[in-house]
């Protein structure tokens, strides 16, 4: 226990019994399953969803990991076309398509199992529907976590609350992506930490290993956290635990980038996307966002290794033509980073995805999107300042210093905010429903209070200036015909 947990804390800081654990799944599944049976029959609408289709139907059938066959190629060759602008004519392109490096595996493997097991006919329904369920499991598994890092059970309960019901996290089960897949394993790789930290047991760091491996393999970018995350369980059990965890997560994902280093003829990680992003978050017309013009580009080159090549070169060019401006879009990447999630509705809503609606629904939805994040962000540092588990609070800080530093340097999206939810929502709960705690703080713990109060001011500035960014596009798409504009991602 954390020298500095106070008696009065630890007494409540219980698990959740396992009747509130599955009313928190019940809750949480229940808008996700109703929005996946409204629209099970929804077709794939974005590229990165063609793309891990592709991966797991190539899977499932046995040819290895490809994509862009010739039949996907013809079937798809309007929108090539137009947009990736490939002139090779389809008669050229491999018959399994082309083995590729460019996405990491975990989630086209998730998607090949489900194809091998129910077919391909009826895949995306199914997807859909288990997707649901996997984001239902994100709830009791945050409360979990909360009572894990010692916060009271009224704070882990509504956490979970908070994670049922936060309305982005509805959408995702309806598309084809790997945060349906990675959001539940970097959760459990904090909960496996979490346990091999209070264990004297080898396999729990073991555990712990095997799942922060298959996260990486899901999202590549979660390698960043990997050592801030073995630097806090060294602190809590000794360096032979956190080398033990280390060496498993990297074992498993060693084998991935033997192969895609035997594909490139060079060493390579498990995704090749570091190139194209850098890319895409250094280009003189972009803003360090995602830019979807920006983003086409370079796809005209099916092949990764000269795309990557490619992309870097043209990346570091960028920056050593104005490095003073390079060094500024981490400002713009700081503020989407933390910022508003309301892209996905207005992508889906001006392209008429629910028909014509009037302002104030529109509106109400756009706060509905709004006001969670809001809250949480705002009260979470406040939370942080003031738990009693400082261990806790170490672990938490040290996953959200691990997104930061995979995204804002390279290519940020709000979207990539939402694996800290779990371990933000516990302590803005705990800030929520204890307020004496953070209002009058003891003297040990007023420096963090006042440090997390310049944090929120910061937050206030960041989205002031990305709220006046936005509003023309706002407006735009709340006028009449919104709904019809066809913007795109």
């Amino acid at each position: 226990m954390s020298a500095d947990l106070t008696p009065a804390r630890s007494q409540n800081a219980r698990p959740p019994s396992a009747g509130l654990l599955a009313a928190l799944f019940l809750l949480a599944a229940l808008p996700r399953l109703v929005l996946a049976l409204i629209y099970l029959d929804l077709p794939i609408g974005l590229d990165d969803m063609y793309q891990y289709d592709m991966l797991g139907r190539s899977l499932a059938a046995g040819h290895g990991y490809r994509w862009y066959s010739r039949a996907d190629v013809a079937a798809l060759r309007p929108y090539l076309d137009k947009w990736y602008k490939i002139d090779l004519p389809t008669a050229q392109v491999p018959l399994d398509g082309y083995p590729t490096t460019f996405r990491a595996p975990g989630y086209p493997a998730f998607l090949a199992a489900i194809y091998l097991a129910v077919g391909t006919a009826y895949r995306l329904q199914v997807v859909r529907l288990l997707q649901a369920l996997l984001g239902a499991a994100l709830a009791p598994l945050t409360a979990l976590l909360a009572s894990r890092v010692r916060l009271p059970g009224r704070s882990a309960m509504a956490a979970g609350a908070v994670v049922a019901l936060y309305p982005i996290l509805w959408i995702y089960p309806l598309g084809l992506g790997s945060e349906n897949l990675f959001f539940l394993l970097s959760l459990a790789t904090g909960l496996a930490l979490l346990a091999a930290a209070g264990s004297d047991r080898p396999w729990h760091a073991a555990s712990a290993g095997l799942l922060f491996g298959a996260a990486i393999l899901t999202r590549g970018a979660f390698v960043v956290t990997l050592p801030f995350a073995c630097l806090w369980l060294a602190r809590r059990a000794g360096w032979r635990r956190a080398a033990l965890t280390a060496g498993v997560s990297l074992a498993v994902v060693a084998p991935w980038c033997i192969r895609n280093s035997l594909v490139l003829g060079r060493p390579a990680f498990v995704e090749t996307t570091v190139g194209y992003n850098l890319f895409v978050g250094y280009h003189p017309e972009g803003d360090g966002g995602f830019v979807t013009r920006i983003a086409l580009m370079p796809v005209h080159l099916l092949d990764d290794q000269a795309r990557d090549r490619w992309t870097t070169e043209q990346a570091l060019g960028f920056i050593r033509a104005d490095p003073g401006r390079a060094a500024l879009l981490n400002l713009n990447r700081l503020a989407y980073f933390w910022g508003w999630e309301t892209r996905e509705l207005l992508y889906f809503y001006s392209n008429n995805a629910f028909g014509p609606l009037a302002p104030g629904v529109l509106f109400a939805a756009m706060a509905l999107l709004i006001l969670p994040w809001t809250i949480v962000a705002l009260m979470a540092p406040f939370g942080l300042a003031v738990a009693a588990d400082a261990s806790g609070r170490r672990l938490s800080l040290a996953f959200v210093a691990g997104a930061l530093l995979a995204y804002v340097p390279i290519l940020t999206e709000p979207r990539f905010h939402l694996p800290l939810l779990p371990w933000l929502a516990p302590y803005a709960a705990f800030a929520l429903l204890h307020p004496r705690d953070w209002l009058r703080p003891p003297p040990a713990r007023r420096l963090a209070v006042v440090a997390a109060a310049l944090f929120v001011l910061l937050l206030v500035l960041l989205w002031s200036w990305d709220g006046l960014r936005q509003l023309p596009r706002w407006e735009t798409v709340f006028s009449t015909g919104g709904n019809e504009l066809y913007l795109s991602y």
